[in-house]
């Protein structure tokens, strides 16, 4: 069998994808692994106790507002990467605005701030605050990035290792959601550079398992 043979046989039986298709598929993943990820807080660590204060409510809000935020930036690009021939609009500055803007503003109230204030400010409520912080994000952000993988893979990425980095951020942003209603540290900059930190681990794993799990 000649080239032109086998290239007509392979793609005798294509089917084309329908328009949309892929897009529910990583909206499912997203529902599936972000209440996997609540679940995982509930059955851990648990909600702060006094989440029902207005204060604290408040500030629930706001930490879920900011892993929105980084979850709606990286989500576009995502499905943009499930095809290939679009994968090269990915611009990371959008990607990472969330992250770099709360960043910009934690800096700000930490210089206006007064130095009294300042550890509370970067190391939260406790000395363990900030541990407590990164391995909940991480671990409640596993099963997310594996659904997520799984998504992916119906796709057909060509950057493996950019998609499983846009992927981590995403699931990183979903653990973050979770573990907001448990955090008890309440400042700006520990959300900016302790959050940030652990969604930049999930994007650094994503990154390592993207060329060996999204390889088609």
């Amino acid at each position: 069998m000649n080239t032109d043979r086998l290239i007509d046989a392979l793609s005798a039986n294509l089917e084309r994808v329908s328009h949309g298709r892929l897009e529910k598929t990583l909206i499912l993943a997203m529902v599936t692994g972000g209440a996997a990820a609540f679940a995982l807080m509930l059955a851990t660590v648990g909600p702060r106790p006094d989440l029902q204060s207005t204060a604290h409510l408040e500030w629930s809000a706001i930490k879920l507002l900011y892993a929105l935020s980084v979850i709606g930036a990286g989500v576009p690009f995502l499905i943009r990467s499930m095809r290939p021939g679009l994968e090269n609009g990915t611009h990371w500055p959008v990607i990472l605005f969330p992250l770099v803007a709360t960043i910009v503003v934690a800096f700000v109230m930490f210089v206006l701030g007064r130095p009294q204030t300042w550890r509370e400010m970067l190391f939260g409520a406790s000395t363990f605050s900030p541990a407590r912080c990164l391995l909940c994000i991480t671990f409640f952000s596993a099963i997310p990035l594996a659904v997520l993988i799984w998504a992916l893979r119906k796709g057909a990425p060509i950057r493996l290792r950019i998609c499983g980095a846009i992927a981590g951020i995403v699931a990183g942003g979903l653990g973050a959601a979770a573990y907001g209603l448990a955090c008890m540290s309440d400042t700006i900059p520990f959300i900016a550079i302790w959050y940030g930190a652990a969604i930049a681990i999930c994007a650094v794993v994503g990154a390592q398992v993207g060329p060996s799990l999204l390889r088609w």
